[in-house]
């Protein structure tokens, strides 16, 4: 149903919002944004491995769809699938000696490899392109490539793959796997008591986590038609795809696409009107909305739209008026008295008199 509901709203959305060609371009790129968040949500979310460094991911499915469509013109339905491979084994073995960390300790290590990736990117010229990256060919209309005559086309495209990551999120979610996941998450001691095999759980969970990430990196790069070590492995692509999951609301399958569908167009907005601003000023002003929500509702979007609702919903059941000779909990004489045995009500009553 969330993937449905997805796809109908991201779809009905240029009829009544999407009215501008920037608009559009924010919408893309928080379409993108969401698919990368939900990817970090398996781990992060129901995992609980907070993890940094999903941007290393993030730039593998991006690189490998680029090289293969280069060198090999291989299409980049293929390529991202390539990619999404190529980032679940990535994410095996580099996470796979950090799981024995705990806490704070595995996103400092995950947050190392970001670093170390970007470095890499940077270094081997020769086959990431260096400083400058990789930029793809320029096709204009051409689906079979993933390039379509307008961005109009594109965004539906888009919104069509994060409602199908949003499937498989929530299959994920409710399957056997899942409840593993937070068993491990809420208690490890208890689930491997239960018989849960804790570290085959979050390695296969972490892999799977990297897959779809490494998809939000082929689409990136498709959206973009180009990518650098900066966009693909750097710090800022870490930050933001695992900021957006936790502002949403992180275990969560909607959580991811509130979070991106209210951080990114923020971002971009506050980057827009604080352009001419001292540098540094809109990274500043995007980090009191973050700190602002997460203060009010630590556990994100979500949670503090349900809490609201439900204060709404509160307010106006004590606004509605009461029937005479009621009371507030409904009930009133006439209802007790319907409820009250035959035996109870005096001799005098039943007989009418």
């Amino acid at each position: 149903m969330i993937a449905l509901a997805v796809l109908l709203v991201g779809w009905s959305l240029p009829f009544w919002l999407i009215q501008t060609q920037f608009i559009l371009v924010v919408a893309i790129s928080a379409a993108v944004w969401a698919i990368a968040a939900q990817g970090w949500n398996i781990a992060g979310g129901y995992g609980g491995l907070l993890s940094f460094g999903h941007s290393v991911y993030f730039g593998i499915g991006a690189y490998t769809t680029a090289l293969l469509t280069i060198h090999f013109g291989l299409t980049p339905w293929v390529g991202m699938l390539v990619g999404a491979l190529a980032a679940a084994i990535a994410g095996a073995i580099t996470t796979f000696p950090a799981l024995r960390l705990k806490g704070t300790y595995f996103t400092l290590a995950t947050f190392v490899l970001t670093l170390l990736f970007a470095d890499f990117a940077t270094h081997f010229r020769d086959f990431t392109g260096g400083d400058v990256g990789l930029s793809i060919p320029f096709l204009r209309d051409a689906p079979e490539m993933f390039q379509f005559d307008s961005a109009l086309t594109l965004y539906y495209v888009v919104v069509a793959i994060l409602a199908v990551v949003t499937l498989i999120v929530g299959l994920l979610a409710a399957s056997r796997l899942g409840l593993f996941l937070r068993a491990s998450r809420d208690d490890p001691d208890a689930a491997r008591a239960a018989g849960v095999d804790v570290t085959r759980v979050r390695l296969v969970g972490l892999s799977l986590s990297a897959a779809v990430t490494g998809v939000a990196g082929g689409v990136m790069l498709q959206s973009l038609r180009a990518i650098d070590p900066v966009t693909g492995f750097g710090a800022n692509t870490a930050f933001v795809i695992a900021l957006v999951a936790l502002t949403g609301g992180r275990g969560t399958v909607v959580g991811p696409i509130v979070g991106a569908a209210v951080l990114i167009p923020v971002q971009q907005i506050l980057s827009a009107q604080l352009s001419s601003a001292p540098p540094g000023l809109s990274g500043m002003a995007y980090a009191v909305v973050v700190a602002a929500v997460m203060l009010v509702e630590r556990r994100g979007l979500v949670f503090l739209i349900a809490r609201l609702a439900r204060a709404v919903t509160a307010a106006v059941q004590a606004r509605r008026p009461h029937r005479p000779g009621g009371s507030p909990a409904g009930g009133g004489d006439a209802t007790r008295a319907a409820t009250v045995p035959a035996q109870e009500i005096p001799e005098q009553q039943r007989s009418g008199s």
